[in-house]
């Protein structure tokens, strides 16, 4: 079942234009700026999106010198967290994505806000990833909000989550 919704998703996404992908991005991107979770929150969690995500490299930028901006790099099987301060402090990485540098951040219970990826998106905060588990792994060291977000096509009414999938509080997306 997650197989097929995995696959359909990212057909789906495949099949936009890299316009309408991008015009979708920044109504995400607006929706996120104007909830209050994000206006309340200083240290967030994002992630540098690959090119079939939401693009976020815009707004990272934008609120970099604003708020504390941290971003996620995979280091064998956890995920390690870097304070971004400007595209300069990107590097490609071993698999052709860009990784931050610099500062590593572990007051995981400082973050009041992880912004997270995903394939598929439930109304109850179900959340399907790429199926390595970083982020199911990650979450539980902190106490902050969690918020999935996703182009409006990825999100469907069912997702069967185990009991180590960690739900969204929040799911954040646009209308078609």
């Amino acid at each position: 079942m997650k197989m097929t919704i995995r696959k359909a998703m990212l057909s789906q996404t495949r099949s936009k234009s890299t316009e309408e992908l991008e015009k979708y991005s920044v109504r995400v991107c607006n929706a996120i700026e104007n909830t209050e979770k994000f206006q309340n929150s200083n240290i967030i969690l994002w992630f540098w999106s690959l090119p079939d995500e939401v693009n976020t490299h815009d707004i990272i930028q934008k609120w970099a010198q604003k708020k504390t901006i941290l971003l996620p790099k995979v280091v064998g099987e956890k995920l390690e967290l870097y304070q971004f301060t400007d595209i300069d402090s990107m590097v490609i990485g071993e698999f052709g994505i860009s990784e931050p540098t610099g500062k590593v951040f572990t007051d995981y219970k400082k973050i009041d806000l992880c912004i997270i990826p995903g394939l598929a998106f439930d109304k109850e905060g179900g959340r399907m990833g790429r199926g390595k588990g970083f982020y199911d792994r990650f979450l539980p060291q902190t106490n902050c909000h969690k918020m999935g977000i996703c182009f409006p096509w990825q999100i469907v009414s069912k997702i069967d989550c185990a009991p180590w999938d960690i739900r969204m509080d929040e799911v954040v997306s646009c209308e078609l």
